[in-house]
């Protein structure tokens, strides 16, 4: 269910800002990303999927704001020493943010630029012992990645791209910390949504 309000509500950001694309001076054009995102957590592989609506200034900056979520969740085994048994938790994770792309280069086809999302969310936690849920509890998480990408025109109105970089936590919990910061790997796709009015 929250998932679904995320998307809800970024598409609705997205028709939002489709109208106003269509009244702002040529200097400033919307932005759309489908956001994919590689990453891990305890060293369980993750895929996270994005969403990315805003406003880029002529060639200079990109901003606005996201959602993102775990596409499936992670299970995690381990053995509790006090409890004598196997426990399993099960980890969702999704947040909202606001980004801010900082564009090194842009050609007709290519664009290189560094960008950075800080972002609030609420990893949910389950914890199964013998296929028991004995414990299922939220936290409040604020979320900080950076990475540098490149993107690639290949029509004019669809692109691809492609990055590197790093979530950290903005909370200083050592636990946390230890589950979530990791290196990330983006693979996306860019539509531009300003080719259609154009026409």
């Amino acid at each position: 269910m929250i998932q679904l309000k995320s998307l809800f509500i970024v598409f609705l950001l997205f028709g939002c800002a489709v109208f106003y694309s269509q009244e702002a001076p040529k200097k400033w054009k919307f932005a759309f990303q489908l956001d994919n995102r590689f990453s891990s957590i305890r060293g369980k592989e993750i895929t996270v999927f994005g969403l990315k609506v805003g406003l880029q200034y002529k060639k200079l900056t990109r901003f606005g704001v996201g959602s993102s979520f775990i596409v499936n969740p992670v299970y995690i085994d381990y053995f509790n020493k006090k409890r004598n048994t196997e426990e399993t938790n099960k980890i969702s994770f999704w947040y909202f943010s606001v980004f801010n792309d900082w564009i090194l280069f842009k050609n007709n086809k290519w664009e290189c630029f560094v960008t950075e999302q800080i972002g609030f969310g609420r990893p949910n936690f389950t914890k199964e012992i013998n296929n028991d849920i004995v414990s299922d509890f939220n936290v409040n998480l604020y979320v900080n990645e950076i990475s540098g990408q490149v993107n690639y025109k290949l029509t004019k109105w669809i692109g691809l791209g492609a990055g590197v970089g790093y979530r950290n936590l903005l909370n200083k919990k050592s636990v946390l910390n230890t589950t979530f910061d990791a290196p990330i790997y983006i693979a996306k796709i860019i539509i531009y949504p300003e080719t259609f009015f154009n026409n």
